[in-house]
């Protein structure tokens, strides 16, 4: 099998752990896409250590890593390739927050994420073998970071459902990976190379967090997509009992909802009492923060 990988950089001081976790692909043909803001020739001398043929692509700082991975897709001829990668530097939580009620900090998204896909050369030739037996198996990613998507927010709803109506997608799927990186079928992304998707329609500026940009509709599209053409998604598993709790919160989560809950939903995100069943609005629209706060992943470091 031929896999394309692609990792996109902002933060240059990852570039020794991409470097390390990149040194587990073997027993397969692969090239190496690495996509930047502006390229730094220094990381030539790092990556050309893995022996494989490696691009280097400027983006500019648009579309966070989505536009990046979208115009890597766009370069090449899918046809050649049975499987892509998509990787991306990921910035330290100080803080921390919760994803499918597990709570996470430092550097913990990055780090499930990659080690999902390379934690070692034996796992990712699990990867490759369980490609190969099931031909209709269409993406992998994180179990972890596996997860539906809330309709609370306009990536999720209004701006999810315009974007897949304008592409003609009719997905069932409400699941995505969040933080978007995993392995798939190269053919699965052709649909990224129409002129309907072009960097015009991804911001050169936004918000941190999740506030309605089309990166962010994207983000839920790319890992979506394997159900828009008959194919599956399986999950990687990296700890056995976080991915229990997961299993039995998803499945008690929606009784709990129905007790008792107080959340915002929809794009005005109105908030919303509800009590054994009945919802009751609580409040007026949130207001969005006035001051734009560019997302650290893709803006110049202050």
């Amino acid at each position: 099998m031929k896999v394309l990988v692609h990792l996109h950089i902002y933060y240059y001081d990852q570039m020794i752990y991409f470097l390390y976790k990149l040194s587990n692909i073997s027993g397969c043909d692969w090239e190496l896409f690495i996509t930047e803001a502006r390229h730094d020739p220094e990381i030539e001398k790092v990556f050309c250590r893995l022996g494989t043929r490696v691009h280097y692509i400027e983006t500019g700082n648009r579309g966070y890593d989505i536009w990046p991975f979208i115009k890597v897709m766009k370069s090449v001829d899918l046809d050649e390739y049975d499987l892509v990668m998509k990787l991306h530097t990921k910035n330290r939580r100080n803080g921390y927050e919760k994803i499918n009620g597990v709570k996470l900090s430092g550097y913990q998204w990055r780090n499930e994420l990659v080690d999902s896909l390379l934690k070692n050369k034996k796992h990712f030739r699990w990867l490759m073998d369980t490609f190969r037996k099931n031909d209709r198996l269409g993406l992998m990613c994180s179990d972890w970071m596996y997860k539906k998507i809330s309709k609370s927010l306009p990536e999720d709803a209004t701006m999810l459902d315009a974007e897949l109506g304008r592409l003609g997608f009719k997905i069932n799927n409400e699941n995505f990976c969040a933080g978007t990186m995993f392995i798939a079928r190269a053919g699965l992304y052709k649909f990224l190379q129409s002129d309907m998707i072009s960097e015009d329609i991804f911001s050169t500026e936004a918000r941190t967090g999740s506030d309605g940009s089309m990166a962010h509709v994207y983000e839920r599209i790319l890992s979506m997509v394997p159900s828009q053409y008959s194919y599956t998604v399986k999950t990687v598993v990296t700890d056995r009992r976080r991915s229990c709790y997961i299993r039995i919160k998803e499945y008690s989560q929606p009784v709990m909802n129905w007790l008792f809950s107080i959340k915002r939903i929809g794009e005005n995100r109105y908030k919303y009492l509800t009590v054994l069943g009945v919802r009751i609005r609580l409040t007026g629209r949130m207001k969005r923060k006035s001051g734009m706060q560019t997302d650290k992943r893709h803006s110049p470091k202050g």
